[in-house]
């Protein structure tokens, strides 16, 4: 699908100001490269509001918000070591008084995109406004009062250690004029036109078809390399494939079908393509009451069950074109990148089957499922009755309906109290991967007796609008994950039901269980890592049998790119960077970037 690969995350004591400064400029700017034209998602409807905390807006939508409005640390999920945070509107932070307080030092001689001065008292009004959790897009941790400030730093106060939250907090709050701070404390909704902030760039222009960059003026790293950003509305995955053969695209966010033979082979010179793992793709249930009308997905033995019965290779190879690898283990956590957390027992190492129905490597002799974990024992063992025409070969582990549970005769479906399996997958047109995904799930369920339609949304604002607003509009939805160079970032928000902007929220699951091991995470100082595998592991347990999202594949940082502009790009021989156009590392990126000769 599209960009939202979001996190890395470094819980370090102390952050240094290091190489990535490049000073301040309180001159006129003049930069001499191209107009670089980037397009981190497809299907977005443009408004004119760039609100970075309102997800509906056109920046957030878009993944524009940081190139205006800068993050104090720029981090790279990729990267988890020192080498991967850099330093951005903060120079350094320490913890104090166990984890419970942050304090940052803010870079000087900054100025607004408007020409005023930037300093500590915007941050402090910035992280204010977080405390109104309609507002709180980021998922900064709850506060036990406002900032302080003195001097030159910001000491943040939270109610619990937070040495995990350091990606919500400094790599994706972004910072705010004090006067701007204020009215979104107020009113999150708040429409902006004309954006105030740091960033490298400023709006110089905007249509509903396209909205144009200019550089700040007064930008404190100097001026950016490119003359101009310009973002245009590009409605399918298909439109922005012609879009960079034409070369009316340089940079692109989403997954462009057979990218390579397609795009990348035609001129291998200049056209590029990197794909990192960067998050865990997963299918979200609607747990709300009613269900977005759905019946039987409120069981957790039916989303287990709807889990293993999804053919992962399938997705992967025919839906990702091979860009995406299936996901193996029912924990949720990003394979091979985080193995060290699984049990040790086994117990969530390949339990879930990449091709439907039967765990890879399991066998009826020895299966590291635990026993009948299969769609026939989890959904019996539940009290469902089996579809009269049913086929269960209990050697082989596999089982099969007698025809389509397709809603036109109930025999050939899972039956209990009256009730059928039933649900639609709702996603955006498109997302041309996620809807063909939605499709061969649908194709892969109802021979499993499950009443599994599609529900088309025609683009991605409507799509994001339903999801965080109206669970009476949709049912389940396949949706990337946060990512996370850690597992902490993926769990918070798969399952911190107490926040009002996770999307633990936006299913309506609540778990007193993962609270309670949220919080002991974030209280361990992630170099303790002894003490850090008891909480990840009971949030891999919660989520194994809960299931309130079902791991489909571990999600690509889509990136598709011509050098025929600019060179220095993130790539696999020099991975600095989540690659993806998007935030928060779009500003980190540009500035990087330097004309080709």
């Amino acid at each position: 699908m599209n960009w939202r690969a979001l996190t890395g995350l470094l819980a370090l004591a102390t952050l240094v100001a290091a190489g990535c400064e490049q000073g301040s400029n309180n001159t006129a700017a003049v930069s001499g490269g191209k107009p670089l034209i980037a397009e981190p998602t497809t299907g977005v409807t443009f408004s004119e509001d760039f609100n970075p905390y309102d997800p509906n807006s056109v920046s957030s939508s878009m993944g524009t918000r940081s190139i205006v409005n800068e993050p104090l640390v720029e981090f790279d999920q990729l990267d988890p070591t020192p080498a991967g945070t850099h330093p951005w509107l903060a120079t350094a932070f320490a913890f104090q008084n166990g984890g419970k307080d942050l304090q940052v030092t803010i870079r000087q001689n900054v100025k607004f995109n408007d020409g005023s001065a930037f300093g500590p008292a915007d941050v402090a009004a910035t992280f204010k406004a977080m405390q109104n959790p309609a507002a709180d897009t980021p998922g900064v941790p709850p506060q036990a009062s406002d900032p302080t400030v003195s001097g030159n730093t910001v000491t943040l106060h939270f109610q619990t250690p937070q040495f995990t939250g350091l990606w919500a907090i400094l790599g994706t709050t972004y910072i705010l004029k004090k006067s701007v701070a204020d009215q979104i404390a107020a009113n999150p909704k708040l429409t902006i036109a004309n954006p105030v902030g740091t960033g490298p760039f400023m709006l110089k222009s905007y249509s509903s078809s396209l909205i144009k960059w200019k550089p700040n003026p007064y930008y404190w790293g100097g001026p950016p390399p490119e003359s101009e950003i310009d973002t245009p509305a590009i409605a399918t995955n298909a439109a922005a494939s012609d879009a960079l053969i034409s070369g009316q695209l340089d940079w692109a966010g989403n997954d462009i079908p057979n990218v390579y033979a397609n795009y990348v082979n035609l001129n291998p010179l200049t056209n590029h393509a990197w794909f990192a793992s960067g998050s865990t793709v997963t299918l979200y249930f609607n747990l709300h009451p009613g269900n977005g009308g759905a019946t039987g997905i409120g069981e957790a033995a039916v989303r287990r069950a709807v889990s293993y019965g999804v053919d992962r290779n399938a997705l992967a190879l025919l839906g990702e074109s091979g860009y995406e690898l299936p996901a193996s283990s029912s924990s949720g956590l990003i394979l091979p990148n985080q193995k060290a957390f699984l049990p040790a027992d086994g117990s969530l190492t390949n339990d879930l089957s990449t091709s439907g129905s039967v765990p890879d490597g399991a066998t009826a002799a020895a299966s590291k499922l635990p026993a009948g974990a299969d769609v026939y024992d989890i959904l019996t063992g539940a009290g469902w009755k089996a579809p009269a025409s049913s086929h269960y070969d209990a050697t082989a582990k596999t089982f099969k309906s007698g025809g389509n549970c397709d809603g036109t005769n109930t025999a050939n479906c899972w039956t209990k109290g009256g009730q059928i399996i039933k649900f639609s997958i709702y996603d955006p047109v498109p997302f041309s991967d996620y809807w063909e995904n939605a499709a061969l799930m649908s194709q892969e369920l109802q021979p499993l007796g499950m009443d599994v339609t599609t529900k088309p949304a025609q683009g991605y604002s409507d799509w994001n609008t339903n999801l965080t607003s109206n669970p009476s509009s949709w049912q389940t939805i396949i949706h990337w994950g946060s990512g996370g160079s850690i597992p902490y970032i993926q769990y918070q928000d798969w399952l911190d039901g107490s926040s009002s902007t996770t999307a633990a929220h936006y299913i309506g699951f609540k778990h007193d269980g993962a609270q309670a091991s949220l919080a002991k995470y974030a209280s361990i100082d992630p170099s303790d890592n002894a003490s850090l595998m008891a909480p990840v592991q009971e949030l891999a347990k919660i989520m194994s049998t809960q299931v309130p999202m079902a791991p489909l594949l571990y999600g690509a940082d889509w990136n598709v790119y011509s050098s025929a502009k600019y060179t220095g790009w993130p790539n696999q021989s020099h991975p600095y960077m989540n690659p993806s156009p998007s935030d928060p590392q779009m500003p980190y990126i540009l500035m990087q970037l330097k004309p080709a000769a």
